[in-house]
């Protein structure tokens, strides 16, 4: 005696006609369409994000130029005179 119903009942045929999830390489043409899409129909920017090797390049070119104007330190203090975290306790 079973209790839950069959694949046919619940779905139709069960190799076509329902979905397996997401596909091992996704189009992400379609991908970013749709979430344009979803963003337009919930009211947020659409704006497409940046690339995260631009960002990471600015963000290292900047941290390069902080350190060569003295701005940031660069840490080549010797351990024993930074004062915090102790090096003995």
């Amino acid at each position: 005696m079973t209790h839950h119903k069959s694949n046919e009942a619940v779905g139709g045929e069960t190799e076509a006609g329902r979905g397996r999830g997401m596909p091992r390489r996704p189009d992400q043409d379609a991908l970013d369409r749709r979430t344009t899409h979803d963003r337009e129909e919930a009211g947020l920017p659409t704006a497409t994000p940046e690339d995260p090797d631009a960002v990471y390049r600015a963000v290292r070119d900047q941290v390069d130029h902080e350190v060569n104007t003295g701005s940031m330190p660069t840490g080549t203090t010797p351990r024993r005179d930074r004062g915090f975290p102790p090096t003995r306790y």
